[in-house]
This record gives structure tokens, C-alpha cells and sequence, in this order.
């Protein structure tokens, strides 16, 4: 399902990832291509994430990878841009339904009809 969400993610250009400033990095390289095997690092050690995607080239000189993982009732994306020999990053989450409550035992419990006292008894 991941997957399928960052597939459906990166096909799009989402408000939210619009909305969500890059925020430069304290680190430097030398090179655009210091900065690209830095991103390329990156992705080999997300062994946290649900999908990771790239690098990949969104135009001449800014390469991305994106980096999702699944967070109560959605997920949140990280996105890591060189532009040239910059590094930026941002982050921002993203909910699979408007207005659901986060998934918790608890939210499980209060929607769970089974144990409702009027529920009928098999």
C-alpha cells in the first residue's frame, strides 16, 4: 500500500509538499556529485522507511529522493533535494482521510461494534 501511495505521490505535486519550505542543510560539498552520492547514502541506510524512491532528476542540476513512512491513519514523506552541490531537505505528513482520528487501540475500541453493550449477540 506504501507504495502504491508514494507512486501516486510522486505522479502528482501535491499542495502539501508545495506548501513545505526546503530547508537548507548545515552540510557542504564540493560538487553537485559529492551531493548526489550523499543522497545516494541516504537511500541505502533508510532501512526504517515503508519506500523510498530515487535519486532521481526533477530538471538539469536538482536531484531528489523521497522517503516515506506510515504514521498513525496516514504517512509522512521526506524529500532531499541537491541543487547543484546544496543540500536541502523538507518533511511534511499527509493523511489517507480527511478528518479520521489516529488509529490507536484505543480509536479501535470506541468504533469496534462488537463491543458496544447494545451490539446484537451471536
Amino acid at each position: 500500500m506504501i507504495r502504491f501511495i508514494l507512486a501516486a505521490f510522486l505522479g502528482a505535486s501535491p499542495a502539501m509538499a508545495e506548501e513545505a519550505p526546503f530547508k537548507a542543510s548545515a552540510e557542504r560539498f564540493a560538487n553537485p556529485a559529492a551531493c548526489v552520492t550523499h543522497l545516494d547514502t541516504l537511500v541505502l541506510g533508510a532501512k526504517d522507511y515503508d519506500a523510498v524512491r530515487g535519486p532521481y532528476e526533477i530538471a538539469g542540476g536538482d536531484v531528489r529522493i523521497h522517503m516515506v513512512r506510515a504514521e498513525g491513519s496516514g504517512h509522512r514523506i521526506w524529500e532531499y533535494r541537491c541543487l547543484a552541490e546544496k543540500l536541502s531537505e523538507r518533511s511534511w505528513s499527509h493523511s489517507m482521510a480527511a478528518g479520521d482520528e489516529e488509529f490507536t487501540v484505543e480509536s479501535v475500541a470506541r468504533n469496534a461494534e462488537w463491543l458496544k453493550k447494545d451490539a446484537p449477540q451471536d
